[in-house]
């Protein structure tokens, strides 16, 4: 590009005032032309991915001020050193040849034209006040003659090769740019880059901006980072494409604009990956211990025994309600808000949880039988959760199933476990393994599984959730027949039951009482589940429990002191 200094266009334009900042460092054209630079880059995009590697340089290093796109050169990167300007003219060149970039072609004149070599045009570029530096960025390599132009100026002591040719094209070329400078000057201050192609330099480019991100703390996406380059080449491409007669302002990405720019498209990124965040990659360690389990009838039947555990032989009571506590966030919330909490809103988070359980017409040990059955399906089966049902009623009645799970294992077809949970107080248990039953028998319906099919569609956020397999969308689809959801069904059960094993107290030998205990009560059960759910897998948890009475209270004391 041709240049020569002038401040008639620079205070005359409509950016005058911008410009002014810079009146030392950018170079205006007293007949301005677009020639070389604008009309020629139609379809040309390596330039772009270099001057974002200097934006990206940018973005890590304060002392640079801003990266021109085709003013002094086809990319001028500005910085300050010991209060003096640095102004690196860097010239980009992606010619294609078999042959390495050697001497003699980086020193011949183009149709024998005065200081047309590319080494003098470089120089030549030597425009403005302040320190100069001048660099070279290709695609081909360049040859073993050029290697000593190839050290970054920081890792330089001279004088040394590149010092020695300087004075050798000092005597040959004569070129003596507008600063006043030659080509001794020159050597020691030109550094050839060598990035390969452009899929090389975008990959480099893209590490450098990882780097960059992980400074702010931020953990876009691969697709996210590559958006956010994208944005950055868009605008090297922006500035290096505006008219320099009209739109010389638009030619400067300065560094608070980068930076600026950066954070919004961070903010962004941080805004839609709230909107398709996986809340549920974590979770609270486990804290009931399965102390027996079988699986009977073509595995469609499962037993599991969950204790508490003593504690100095005392029972874990209180332990296992701050344990639930824990899930709460999870167990009353939907996905989507809690992808929307941050660290420093769990106070905020578990507030709106306990203010959701109070208000619930569910009875307080409905709620914690609930919570305990989302635990285990958490820990055990490593689940997500649709959604508590539990807290959502249709036609003012509440599901009898208050969970519902999505549960994945290798080797098997995506499963929707709809749980019934029970807290069974002392004489209770007929009654309540006869209500379980009762309710599985009036599921097995058209209405009955549409009307769970329309709360599992109405509070499911998919994109919320892992990907599921094509059958298990198609069993929810609202225009599926309602059959179809018993493929992919299963019914987890929980007894918690204030048990007479631990009524006694500590025993050394009580695990052999609960197994026994625990053994009893899932055979009650199955020996009267209905026929029609014959076909459908049934995972019985049973939980027991030395005082249902004592549990409410202590989980209440602790709802009522962090609300």
């Amino acid at each position: 590009m041709d240049v020569s200094v002038s401040l008639r266009l620079l205070f005359t334009s409509p950016a005058a005032n911008l410009l002014h900042r810079y009146k030392d460092v950018m170079v205006s054209i007293p007949s301005p032309s677009n020639k070389g630079g604008p009309a020629a880059r139609q379809g040309f995009k390596y330039q772009d991915h270099v001057a974002v590697a200097f934006i990206l340089k940018m973005l890590r290093d304060s002392t640079y001020l801003q990266v021109e796109c085709e003013t002094a050169d086809d990319i001028v990167a500005v910085s300050e050193n010991a209060g003096e300007t640095v102004n690196e003219y860097i010239q980009v060149k992606t010619t294609e040849s078999d042959k390495k970039w050697n001497l003699t072609e980086c020193t011949a004149l183009e149709k024998q034209k005065a200081d047309s070599s590319l080494f003098q045009k470089s120089l030549k570029c030597d425009v403005r006040p302040g320190i100069a530096c001048f660099r070279i960025v290709s695609k081909r390599d360049i040859a073993k003659a050029l290697e000593y132009f190839a050290k970054e100026l920081d890792r330089r002591v001279t004088p040394d090769l590149a010092t020695q040719r300087g004075r050798t094209l000092a005597k040959q070329l004569k070129t003596v740019s507008v600063r006043g400078r030659d080509f001794s000057y020159w050597a020691d201050n030109f550094v050839w880059q060598v990035c390969g192609d452009a899929s090389s330099l975008e990959a480099t480019n893209l590490r450098v901006l990882a780097e960059v991100i992980d400074l702010y703390g931020e953990t876009p996406s691969h697709r996210q980072q590559k958006e956010i380059y994208d944005a950055f080449l868009a605008w090297a491409d922006d500035a290096a494409t505006a008219d320099v007669k009209t739109l010389p302002e638009k030619k400067i990405i300065r560094r608070e604009a980068a930076l600026a720019r950066l954070k919004a498209l961070l903010g962004a990124a941080a805004k839609h990956s709230a909107a398709f965040a996986k809340p549920y990659k974590t979770k609270p360690d486990p804290f009931l211990v399965e102390f027996h389990t079988t699986t009977e009838d073509g595995l469609l039947r499962t037993l599991s025994g969950f204790d508490v555990e003593y504690d100095f032989e005392e029972w874990r009571a209180q332990q296992l309600a701050e344990h639930l506590l824990q899930w709460l966030p999870e167990f009353c919330l939907r996905a989507s808000e809690i992808a929307n909490f941050q660290i420093h809103h769990t106070p905020t988070a578990l507030a709106r949880s306990i203010n959701t359980l109070t208000q619930a017409a569910v009875p307080r040990d409905r709620l914690i039988a609930e919570l305990i059955l989302h635990a285990i399906l958490r820990s055990r089966e490593h689940s997500e959760p649709i959604a508590c049902k539990v807290f959502y009623a249709v036609n003012g009645k509440l599901s009898e199933f208050g969970n519902a799970h999505i549960v994945q294992k290798p080797g098997e077809a995506d499963q929707l476990w709809l749980g019934l949970s029970r807290m069974i107080s002392t004489g209770t248990m007929d009654q309540a393994l006869k209500e379980i039953c009762d309710v599985l028998d009036a599921t097995i319906s058209r209405a009955a599984l549409t009307e769970e099919r329309e709360i599992i569609i109405t509070l499911r956020e998919p994109h919320h959730h892992l990907p599921t397999a094509e059958a298990f969308n198609k069993a929810l689809h609202r225009n599926a027949p309602a059959q179809e959801m018993l493929s992919v069904l299963c019914f987890p059960i929980l007894l918690a039951y204030d048990s007479d094993a631990l009524s006694e107290g500590y025993l050394s030998d009580y695990l052999a009482n609960l197994k026994t205990e625990v053994t009893q009560h899932y055979n009650a059960l199955a020996n009267t589940l209905p026929s029609k759910i014959k076909q459908v897998r049934v995972v019985v948890f049973l939980v027991p429990i030395e005082s249902i009475h004592q549990l409410v209270q202590k989980f209440n004391a602790l709802c009522k002191a962090a609300s």
